[in-house]
């Protein structure tokens, strides 16, 4: 994509492969500190872990299109029939996938929904509407900038710590829920 530049993404630097971005744990943690989680929890897009490592209430399934180690790859969340019962759907989906992965999380989880993305997910007429029809609870909006890991790498080609220039947020759907969304701050 050299050429193109993506919002808040150098121009020196095209996406990465599979649109790989893990989640940092200090934003896993921050959530946890907020959010009850019900097990069992279904983490579809496990990457190498970050999020399921620090779910430790209970059972968590971790599965991934992708094989990086962790959980099981070769699985497409939008696609399976899932057959199990989970209380919790929760993931860190890719941006251009954010929609789809909220319409099936709603098809699967049976209480919570819990993506973290960019709060630009927000944005946009026809997602806009359709998130206006759903039990979007709570928006909790990062006020320290997070950054995720390109590749899973906590660092760039230097050593130096990756560094973000979006905005990102936890987004909380509940089952049964209706109102507005509040948002909160963490």
């Amino acid at each position: 994509m050299k050429g193109h530049q993506i919002a808040g993404t150098s121009e020196n630097r095209e996406r990465v492969d599979n649109d790989y971005y893990a989640t940092p744990e200090a934003s896993v943690k921050a959530l946890l500190e907020r959010e009850a989680i019900t097990y069992p929890v279904l983490e579809p897009a496990c990457g190498d872990g970050a999020i399921s490592r620090l779910l430790t209430g209970g059972r968590v399934a971790s599965s991934d299109l992708i094989d990086r180690g962790f959980g099981v790859g070769g699985i497409d969340f939008l696609t399976n029939d899932w057959n199990d019962t989970h209380q919790t759907v929760i993931t860190n989906p890719p941006f251009s996938l954010f929609t789809e992965f909220v319409k099936k999380g709603l098809e699967v989880a049976q209480e919570k929904l819990i993506l973290f993305g960019k709060l630009q997910a927000l944005e946009g007429e026809k997602r806009g509407t359709y998130l206006a029809t759903t039990p979007l609870r709570t928006v909790y909006v990062f006020k320290k900038r997070q950054n995720p890991l390109r590749n899973g790498v906590a660092v760039d080609e230097n050593g130096k710590p990756w560094a973000s220039t979006m905005a990102f947020a936890w987004f909380v759907w509940e089952k049964g829920y209706i109102g507005k969304p509040t948002i909160e701050w963490i």
